[in-house]
């Protein structure tokens, strides 16, 4: 007796190579979308309110009585100052030391309320300018002028706080 096996292409194989294909199409539409659109990224323009935010998000412990809580911070600086920006970029370990020193075991009755939190945006925001002081020479209480006579201060003007989870 002659046993006669056929051969039919693998339905899985198919899909796997399907989907590789898939991904590296989109992976060259998206680089190339990048590479025409000049880099990416905004256009930070002194006198202009520029906006940087710190990635990660900070994620500190938090005591509760004797219970151990978390708290999550996202952070957004506001400057009008292309230098503020840039130096906060170039010297972001200093001033991410300082924001997890500021925020790490803090007692939930620090930050449970308003006024609480006002209070620790504004520490946040004094550390920074602090830093960029020490680290960049950048006074955030001295003035500058645009190209067109605008005149704006430099450095870092508010902290905000655009996530802020207790868990």
């Amino acid at each position: 007796m002659q046993v006669f096996t056929i051969s039919t292409p693998c339905r899985h194989h198919f899909f796997q190579q399907f989907s590789k294909s898939l991904i590296l199409i989109m992976l060259f539409i998206s680089t190339t979308s990048f590479a025409a659109g000049g880099g990416g990224g905004p256009v930070i323009a002194d006198g202009k309110a520029n906006y940087l935010t710190l990635e990660p998000a900070f994620v500190v412990n938090v005591m509760d009585g004797k219970k151990m809580r978390f708290m999550q911070l996202s952070l957004d600086l506001m400057s009008m100052d292309s230098h503020a920006i840039q130096a906060v970029q170039d010297h972001r370990a200093p001033i991410r030391h300082e924001l997890l020193m500021l925020f790490t075991h803090r007692d939930i009755s620090d930050i449970i309320g308003l006024p609480q939190r006002e209070k620790l945006r504004q520490d946040a925001l004094e550390r920074i300018q602090t830093a960029l002081l020490k680290y960049a020479s950048i006074d955030s209480t001295s003035k500058a002028k645009t190209e067109d006579g605008h005149e704006y201060t430099t450095g870092i003007q508010e902290v905000l706080f655009t996530n802020f989870v207790i868990q």
